[in-house]
């Protein structure tokens, strides 16, 4: 029975060590993730109006297209 119970003891303190040395890992591994979402969402900002400039001159050219298909359709 004491053996059992040393046992226990000696695994209960390893998972307690594990949980530390887990918990010292994940925190600066979720700060980087965030520092990176951040940059990203800057990055897609900046991106934004371009991509609507070129969106709107896509759009424009389409309607054109179709208005000069409607043109020759007899």
């Amino acid at each position: 029975m004491r053996e059992l119970s040393a046992k226990i003891a000696e695994l209960r303190g390893q998972l307690e060590s594990f949980s530390t040395g887990v918990g010292a890992r994940l925190t600066p591994l979720r700060s980087g993730v965030d520092s990176l979402s951040g940059k990203l969402e800057g990055t897609l900002a900046s991106l934004r109006p371009e991509v609507s400039s070129v969106d709107g001159t896509l759009s424009g050219k389409i309607e054109s297209l179709d208005a000069e298909l409607a043109n020759l359709e007899p």
